[in-house]
């Protein structure tokens, strides 16, 4: 019998360069349709038609989500909370649970799980990425915007030192599918790329 694979770890964010900033007074300073789209088709898309990924992302995240397109479909979603007493299974796609390290064993107890992606917010994204061994990939949309100054006020805690950028051929394996380069939308111009820890 074949060893049950893990599922890989993988945090999903997009960051205005070159300061690697997310937000800005609780909301994104952008609205790029195509990025949203990728965003859906990366965690939502399996190789193993029988699985399905887990979103994983803290309270903020969820509310800030509408109510008619949450849970995320086709994807189990864990919210994260320290206001949550213990693990809560409201119901088959809703986990609530009250650390980073219940919402891992939460998902890795569920037996048809492939990937797994950290979707936000800034604390999760942070709290997960300097935690030891934890995440395997970033998966980081690279923003630009040269015309105008955008005010951020939250960013991510990334030190590129610990990080390497991946081939584009070796993207494109991991989602399974070809990405545009230089994508420009809304006087933005953005990048997919996948970072994987040094060793």
């Amino acid at each position: 019998m074949s060893k049950q694979l893990q599922p890989q770890i993988s945090v999903v964010v997009a960051a205005l360069k070159p300061s690697y900033g997310i937000g800005y007074k609780g909301s994104l300073p952008w609205k790029l349709k195509k990025e949203m789209a990728f965003f859906k088709r990366v965690t939502t898309n399996t190789i193993d038609s029988s699985k399905r990924n887990a979103v994983i992302m803290g309270r903020k995240t969820w509310d800030s989500i509408p109510t008619k397109f949450r849970p995320l479909p086709n994807r189990l979603n864990v919210i994260i909370s320290r206001s949550y007493p213990n693990v809560n299974i409201v119901d088959e796609n809703v986990i609530q649970v009250n650390s980073i390290e219940e919402s891992i064993e939460v998902v890795k107890n569920q037996k048809n799980i492939e990937n797994i992606f950290i979707i936000g917010g800034a604390e999760i994204y942070n709290a997960f990425m300097n935690t030891k061994n934890l995440v395997d990939n970033l998966l980081i949309t690279e923003i630009e915007n040269s015309n105008e100054v955008i005010e951020m006020d939250t960013f991510l805690n990334f030190d590129a030192d610990k990080w390497e950028k991946q081939s584009k051929t070796k993207l494109n394996s991991f989602i399974n599918e070809e990405v545009e380069d230089d994508i420009e939308e809304n006087n933005f111009k953005y990048n997919y790329t996948l970072w994987q820890k040094k060793n």
